[in-house]
């Protein structure tokens, strides 16, 4: 009969990611990369801006032209073109002359700085400047953002809108990124049905594929599948064979733990499947299991949904992360203060819904395991150690920050 043999929540996240390797880089337009992965370096093709460009809408001059020119006494210049943004002028600004310019046109030859329009008397034939300027006043110049060669974004960062404008503006338009890792989602049990659909007695609803759809979207993966089987130990294995033609990573809900239905011992001995580890030293989230599949990796969750969706955080992020490059993987354990009194006392090792504000973490009400409305705005889980006695607000606890 198979037992389960426990180990702790560090020990099944090295075991997992043992066996991980990064998923292979692919090229994709600027404008579909939006939280993608960068696989490379990447490094302006270009300055920007690449010329030296006006500031303001007004005059381009020279500086020498305006030393003696005040608000009483104004300078004259012959105003000898105009040019705007995206124009090219082949005229040079000579002694005594100027240049109507537009912002963002680049600043004509023999100009050096700009004066702004509400300065002048805004002439067209000549213009009446009201102040001195020194050189390059009102002028941005070539590489006021980045120079070619400078990288604007490095392996293993995730792009955001602001590296994308950075890579449009430096000429950039297609980047190398981590391909996304493809997850296939099994939800088993009788007891389950679809939303939408008329709810029997005794069934409940699917919320483990609905969180898991979720969140595997907010961490950029791309979902193969999202099914769920009955208690069929057949059926189950068909759908992880069908799964794992395409998937990098199989995520199974229900049937993990020693009892008349838990089908997933079963399931994964038909398979053929290496076993990694079944149990988990952690509640919620004790029976999981996870095993290897022809080069992919099956994480067998509990169907209880806050156990699911602890589990999943504590060990997909990491494996996501490997996949997708990062040179640290694992998540980081810090240290916080408790906002409020908690009078629980810890038997095992237990994880709790919390919010981490910037100042203190907030546990929520409602830990039980059916109990998910209560993780709504959550950012963290608390960990606390077996033997964990009542705390007081102030107190220091550890938080996995998600």
């Amino acid at each position: 009969m198979h037992t389960i043999q426990i180990i702790t929540l560090e020990e099944a996240q090295e075991r997992l990611l043992a066996h991980m390797h990064p998923v292979m880089p692919e090229k994709v337009g600027l404008l579909e990369s939006i939280d993608r992965i960068l696989a490379e370096d990447v490094y302006a093709a270009i300055s920007q801006p690449p010329f030296e460009r006006s500031a303001m809408d007004g005059y381009a001059v020279r500086s020498s032209d305006l030393k003696t020119s005040d608000r009483c006494h104004p300078v004259c210049l012959k105003v000898i073109d105009r040019v705007c943004a995206g124009e090219v002028t082949d005229k040079k600004v000579q002694e005594g002359e100027a240049i109507r310019i537009m912002t963002g046109a680049m600043i004509p030859e023999g100009a050096d700085c700009v004066v702004k329009q509400e300065d002048t008397d805004y002439g067209e034939e000549d213009v009446k400047i009201y102040l001195s300027l020194d050189k390059h006043i009102n002028c941005c110049p070539i590489g006021e953002d980045f120079h070619r060669g400078d990288c604007l974004g490095q392996k293993g960062e995730r792009i955001d809108a602001y590296m994308m404008v950075s890579m449009a503006s430096g000429g950039i338009d297609k980047v190398s990124v981590w391909r996304k890792i493809r997850v296939a989602i099994i939800t088993t049990g009788e007891e389950l049905m679809m939303p939408g659909q008329p709810l029997l007695p005794g069934k409940i609803y699917n919320s483990n594929l609905a969180y898991l759809t979720g969140r595997l979207m907010q961490l950029g993966c791309d979902i193969t599948e999202g099914c769920f089987v009955g208690d069929d130990t057949e059926a189950i294995v068909s759908a992880v064979r069908r799964s794992a033609a395409q998937a990098d990573v199989i995520l199974t809900t229900g049937g993990v733990s020693v009892g008349v239905k838990d089908l997933l011992p079963e399931v994964i001995e038909k398979l053929g499947a290496d076993l990694l580890f079944h149990g988990i030293d952690l509640k919620p989230g004790m029976p999981t299991m996870a095993s290897l599949y022809n080069g992919k990796t099956i994480i067998s969750l509990s169907g209880n949904p806050f156990s699911a969706s602890a589990v999943f955080e504590l060990l997909m992020q990491p494996l996501i992360r490997k996949m997708t490059g990062s040179s640290h993987p694992v998540m980081v354990r810090k240290e916080a203060v408790l906002a409020h009194d908690y009078p629980g006392n810890i038997g095992s090792r237990r994880v709790l819904k919390a919010y981490d504000d910037g100042h203190a973490v907030h546990i929520t009400k409602g830990q039980h395991n059916a109990q998910m409305r209560q993780g709504i705005g959550t950012n963290c889980f608390v960990d606390m150690p077996s033997g964990t006695g009542p705390l007081k607000a102030g107190d220091k606890v550890h938080i996995w920050r998600l």
